[in-house]
């Protein structure tokens, strides 16, 4: 059985290879959890969307603000074996 931390490198290694560097902004880890048969591991990743939502008025407004970015989470699906990335799926 791989390491938690080898489990976690698979998710993050999968995340750069499919997604830019400016859509993972705050990269981190947010879950890990073993299944009970311990032949998976479910790594849970979340980041920062790049896109800002401006509301109460126009760009450079006084008045304007910015909402917080929202973070996206995703559940990476690790074999144990192997530590290839079987799945990806938006948590809700």
């Amino acid at each position: 059985m791989i390491s938690i931390e080898d489990a976690v490198k698979a998710a993050c290694d999968f995340a750069e290879k499919i997604y830019t560097s400016e859509e993972l902004k705050q990269l981190r880890v947010e879950e890990v959890e073993s299944s009970q048969d311990e032949k998976k591991w479910f790594v849970t990743l979340g980041w920062v969307e790049p896109a800002v939502q401006q509301l109460g008025g126009f760009a450079g407004l006084t008045n304007a603000t910015l909402e917080p970015l929202p973070r996206v989470y995703k559940i990476f699906t690790i074999n144990s074996d192997t530590a290839h990335v079987e799945s990806m799926k938006m948590r809700e």
